[in-house]
């Protein structure tokens, strides 16, 4: 595998002292990237409910899930889709599916739902039956995954969550399901999205009731290296790692976070703030950041940007002083 040395700020000039510009990926391996860019937002484990539950004295989650909305809005630029990547709703009922559908009709980019753990198959389907890609009867029988092709990157959606359970599986049907897609378009870049992380995380509570069938995630995934990242919620914190040379990114839940404890035999859920995640294709690489939404305070710095820009733009340096 050829192995990319990516200069230091030192020698990150070109021989006129002019900076040197990073190439994507594409341009480096010298394969042409896929045309176009596309930013992907990211929310998930927005539990709604119509009243009180176990976790409502750390935060309101339709309020928080409504905050996230509106910050997504007032992005520019702003998302061109937005993955909501399961346990929507606390109990999947259509009642509560009908209160998540009100606080996130005012998005401005398409929503596109997925369910988790907490959500109930049946009732996901009938709710966002509007929302979820091409005819009802085009979704597998017994898992809710799906595809969407309108963008530089392709996005396919694995459902591993099982009925009327808290863990889940990625068994051959769905290993059968995302191999045959995958090889559908060897060619095309491609973000998986699900809701359970392929991966154990070291919070051992999670993890154990986590999912299975792990090892065989990874096999379809290193055999299909166009894909360029995989998105995953169900964890409600931020985290990262790599499974066959992909990058894993785990996005806060829009409600609560859950404590960032490595102790085996504790856990803990916590009121930071409600989260999601942008993820910026260019062309040749993602780029994922994680945003928080809460009330605090900003300084304006539009005349450093201005100044750092136009002493690019005339290809000078930055001088300390």
């Amino acid at each position: 595998m050829m192995r990319v040395r990516f200069p230091s700020p030192a020698r990150g000039r070109r021989a006129d002292g002019r900076i040197r510009r990073i190439q994507p990926l594409g341009a480096i391996h010298g394969t042409a990237p896929y045309s176009g860019s596309v930013l992907v937002a990211q929310i998930t484990d927005c539990h709604v409910r119509c009243d009180d539950g176990a976790f409502s004295s750390l935060a309101d989650t339709s309020t928080t899930l409504a905050a996230v909305v509106e910050h997504l809005n007032g992005l520019d630029p702003g998302p061109d889709v937005v993955l909501a990547t399961g346990d929507l709703t606390d109990n999947g009922t259509p009642e509560q599916y009908a209160c998540f559908r009100e606080i996130v009709e005012p998005l401005t980019a398409p929503l596109l739902p997925f369910p988790g753990n907490h959500d109930h198959g049946p009732d996901f389907r009938e709710a966002f039956a509007d929302l979820l890609p091409g005819d009802p009867g085009d979704l597998p029988e017994r898992h809710c995954s799906y595809v969407v092709d309108d963008h530089p990157v392709r996005l396919v959606g694995i459902d591993t969550s099982k009925p009327d359970h808290h863990d889940g599986c990625f068994d051959d049907e769905r290993a059968d399901w995302l191999e045959g897609t995958l090889a559908a378009a060897p060619d095309r870049p491609t973000l998986i999205f699900t809701h359970f992380p392929p991966l154990q995380v070291g919070l051992d509570y999670m993890d154990v009731a986590g999912l299975t069938g792990l090892d065989r995630f990874e096999d379809v995934i290193a055999a299909h290296p166009q894909v360029v990242l995989v998105v995953a919620g169900h964890l409600h914190r931020p985290i990262q790692a790599v499974i066959a040379s992909t990058l894993v990114s785990v996005c806060p839940s829009t409600g609560f976070q859950l404590d960032l404890d490595l102790n085996p035999t504790r856990g803990g859920a916590v009121d930071e703030p409600p989260g999601f995640q942008l993820h910026r294709w260019d062309g040749g690489r993602f780029v994922t950041h994680t945003g928080m939404v809460r009330d605090g305070r900003r300084i304006d710095i539009t005349a450093f940007v201005e100044y750092v820009l136009g002493r690019a733009e005339r290809g000078e340096d930055f001088p300390k002083g």
